[in-house]
């Protein structure tokens, strides 16, 4: 997903300059001018290789204007995006005050024939090289645990029309994902949960489509979850707008009908952006009797137009995914898909456009 280098502490980074920087050698017959181009070597050298290290870091982090929201909110709910900003904003500030200092210095010194002059403005130099970089170590450090949780991200494609699958565990949105893909469902690791998405694909007439299912996530009210869940959720709503929310009233699943139907109208509150398709799972085992029909209708009823669909299905007779698969291609194909720029022309910062 990312192409972060490793982040180095200012320690580091001054190490690799300075080492560089003593490797340098220049010819000159004159005694005063080789010291002079010895030292201005040195200083450019120092100088370059920090602001190198410094202006990769910053433009190896995604320009987050043009990040996809899907992804922004997962990134934020990592770490502060602004916080982000604000390292980056500082790192490329120290990036060009050392570029003005190895100016100024080497200017200084191609203007002198004192040597014991030239080796003190060169340690000047120097000084203020550490200084300034040791004053980025936190940011760095911060930067490089920003860096690993990233890593964490999965990478999912925001350009695919996409249906999101709901419900309580064992309501059957699994055996729903990996029915109607059209090869095995990949998995991926969330940053916000320790369960895991599954991700399917299947096309219609040369169209592609995504159904992503939430183990693990969205199998409680949305009001009982905590700060980090509840973004989690929401993260999901920026992917796709219509979810696929499955019932079972068999309670096979282990769960009663009424948290799940308490989900559904808790889902459907939060995330006012989201149409939902209403799936009653299981029929060839038991179909809802008259109150659990009712509570059914009265939940279903409370989405209004958001409700694209009401099906009773059963997932394990043939065919018996058919229906629910022939709308979701017609849901879907009304989608367009979106022009987000993939990731790997979203990390082109520039020293002054860069977050």
């Amino acid at each position: 997903m990312f192409k972060i280098p490793t982040i180095m502490t200012s320690q580091e980074i001054l190490d690799k300059a300075f080492r560089k920087a003593g490797k340098v050698q220049v010819e000159d017959r004159e005694f005063v001018f080789r010291m002079r181009k010895l030292n201005i070597a040195k200083v450019e050298s120092a100088g370059d290789v920090i602001d190198t290290v410094l202006e990769r870091y910053i433009k190896a982090f995604p320009s987050f204007d043009r990040v996809p929201p899907f992804y922004l909110a997962l990134m934020d709910l990592l770490h502060s995006i602004d916080d982000i900003r604000r390292i980056l904003g500082r790192m490329n500030g120290v990036r060009k005050q050392i570029l003005i200092i190895k100016k100024k210095t080497n200017s200084q010194l191609s203007r002198t024939r004192n040597t014991t002059f030239m080796e003190m403005k060169r340690n000047e130099a120097f000084g203020r090289f550490s200084s300034m970089v040791n004053a980025l170590d936190t940011d760095l450090r911060t930067l490089s645990a920003v860096r690993e949780k990233f890593k964490a991200i999965p990478s999912i494609p925001t350009s695919i029309p996409t249906a999101v699958v709901a419900g309580f565990p064992s309501v059957g949105k699994s055996q729903l994902v990996r029915s109607i893909s059209t090869a095995d469902p990949k998995v991926a690791p969330y940053p916000f949960t320790t369960q895991e998405l599954i991700v399917g694909y299947f096309e219609e007439k040369r169209k592609k489509f995504q159904i992503i299912d939430t183990p693990g996530l969205l199998d409680r009210p949305f009001i009982e979850r905590n700060p980090i869940e509840k973004q989690g959720v929401l993260a999901l709503s920026l992917i796709s707008s219509v979810c696929v929310y499955m019932l079972d009233p068999t309670h096979h699943c282990g769960f009663p009908l009424e948290p799940q139907l308490h989900l559904l109208c808790s889902l459907a509150e939060s995330i006012p952006e989201m149409d939902f398709i209403v799936v009653v799972n299981k029929i060839d085992i038991k179909r809802p009797d008259g109150p659990a029909q009712k509570a059914i209708d009265e939940a279903v009823g409370s989405l209004g137009e958001r409700l694209i669909e009401y099906m009773e299905i059963s997932s394990v007779e043939p065919g018996g995914l058919d229906p629910l698969r022939a709308l979701l291609i017609k849901v879907l194909e009304g989608e367009r898909e979106t022009e987000r720029p993939p990731w790997d022309v979203m990390s082109d910062n520039k020293d002054d456009t860069m977050i």
